[in-house]
């Protein structure tokens, strides 16, 4: 059986924004990733309680360069231009326990949400999409 994380790494379903709920581990995504040829990110949500806590997560993770402004705009600008992370056929971010920052500050998850839907959509028509999968989330992504 495929699953949906195969589907998605192969083309089969569109890039983007999903709640996530496989229990695999952070090791089996991210070789799964590699092996397709996937950029890897993972983001420890188990301790984001608050956007200045997401920003520093994601500046983190995803290796943002030292010049990351420590706001929306600048994870915005940061997710849309990738040129410190090539990746042969996309980006895979998996966010772990994002129901931690839902819960805890829901405006700042939902702007934190759109931004990611957006670079998403940026990145669709190119040739290394980006795909952000949102785990730990208590209710299902609006």
């Amino acid at each position: 059986m495929t699953t949906h994380l195969e589907r998605l790494l192969c083309g089969l379903i569109e890039p983007g924004v999903y709640g996530y709920r496989s229990r695999a581990s952070i090791a089996s995504i991210a070789w799964r990733a590699r092996i397709t040829g996937w950029r890897f990110f993972h983001l420890d949500g188990q301790r984001i309680e608050s956007k200045a806590g997401l920003l520093a997560a994601c500046r983190e993770a995803m290796r943002f360069p030292a010049t990351f402004g420590h706001n929306w705009d600048a994870l915005e600008d940061s997710l849309r231009d990738l040129s410190w992370a090539p990746a042969r056929c996309g980006y895979l971010l998996l966010y772990d326990g994002a129901g931690r920052l839902a819960a805890a500050a829901p405006e700042d998850f939902a702007v934190a949400v759109d931004i990611f839907r957006s670079a998403a959509a940026y990145w669709r028509e190119s040739d290394t999409p980006l795909a952000v999968l949102l785990r730990g989330l208590k209710a299902p992504l609006a």
